[in-house]
């Protein structure tokens, strides 16, 4: 009786590739990358570079989309602003002319004060603008000669190119106008809770919290629950941590740094998406449920069981899910335990 060669499974295409970061911002509308901005601002105030942020754009906005200001009462050189330029094609001097126009006339009249820096927030600035904002003195002679070509008339901005103007332009500090990409925009944004929303991708998860020495207050309610188990277990009343047994010790520890490996993607949950984390606890206390209700001979037997669901659980529904390290479920029961939704021992009532 011959045997059957095994059939390779039927070969599939798996689908395109995701959606980039990138490509999402060129799927985005002139109000969604001034927002865009203005996220990316809020998170360089959250980190102190700024006290206050100000999305302007729009009619009437004198020639600022976003700001974001070092004083509550903006002086000379003391806040920066970003100016969301949204292009499906590249951004060339012609297509920035008018807004550079507006920006200088608005400065010279006293509207507001000269920034500290002037970010031009575009897709894709051309070549030709790049060379103009490395050379100041170029990009000074080059908007003089369009004023003056253009007899102040820019296409949706007027404004004729007086003698003091023109003095005041020949001085107007060049140094302070940059061009900062998509790529620098988006390391800040990906700081942002908002990043994940908006483009479906999560930062990397910072080491988790060192176990400290001294117990906190904010672990109380979990450790009280595993003093109940050692409780149990040794057959002697253990209600001080300095009085847990020997043998018992390396297991304290360990439940320990699972409760911080759990705290650890807490915390990031905090920063990049709040209420994940308390959604992951209802799965893991749902997943475990079963296991935790029914009999067992002893309240470690039940740890040791319901520890060992919580570590199988499919949570992939989860965004967390994607960055999940070993502990985190299992730990995730100690965080159920000092909610005082889980214990581990059969209640006397």
């Amino acid at each position: 009786m011959s045997i059957e060669k095994m059939k390779s499974p039927a070969s599939y295409h798996p689908g395109p590739p995701e959606v980039q970061p990138e490509e999402r911002l060129l799927l985005m509308g002139a109000t969604d990358w001034e927002i865009f901005i203005e996220e990316c601002v809020r998170q360089l105030q959250k980190e102190g570079e700024y006290v206050q942020v100000h999305h302007l754009g729009g009619a009437g906005d004198k020639g600022r989309d976003v700001c974001g200001y070092t004083l509550m009462h903006p002086d000379e050189n003391t806040w920066d602003l970003y100016q969301a330029k949204h292009y499906a094609g590249t951004l060339s001097p012609s297509d920035f002319v008018g807004e550079l126009a507006k920006f200088l006339f608005n400065v010279y009249i006293g509207a507001y004060k000269c920034p500290r820096t002037y970010h031009i927030c575009a897709l894709k600035v051309g070549v030709s603008l790049l060379d103009l904002v490395l050379n100041p003195e170029r990009m000074r002679v080059w908007i003089l000669k369009e004023w003056k070509n253009k007899n102040g008339d820019f296409s949706g901005y007027k404004q004729k190119l007086t003698a003091e103007l023109e003095v005041f332009v020949n001085k107007f500090p060049f140094e302070i106008m940059r061009v900062t990409p998509p790529a620098v925009l988006l390391d800040i944004h990906r700081r942002t809770p908002a990043h994940w929303p908006k483009f479906g991708v999560l930062d990397k998860r910072k080491p988790n919290p060192a176990v400290p020495v001294e117990l906190g207050i904010d672990e109380m309610n979990y450790i009280f629950a595993l003093l109940q188990l050692y409780s149990e277990h040794a057959g002697i009343n253990i209600d001080d941590p300095d009085t847990i047994p020997k043998a018992l010790l390396a297991h304290f520890k360990v439940q320990r740094r699972l409760f911080f490996c759990a705290e650890g993607l807490n915390r990031f949950s905090r920063d990049k998406l709040p209420g994940a984390f308390e959604e992951l606890l209802d799965q893991i206390e749902l997943g475990v449920g079963t296991t935790l209700t029914s009999p067992h001979e002893s309240g470690m037997q039940r740890l040791k069981e319901t520890l060992g669901i919580a570590n199988s659980l499919p949570v992939s529904a989860n965004p967390l899910s994607a960055r999940l390290q070993a502990g985190d479920l299992q730990g995730g029961c100690h965080h159920l335990a000092n909610q005082e939704r889980i214990t581990w021992i059969d209640s006397d009532e």
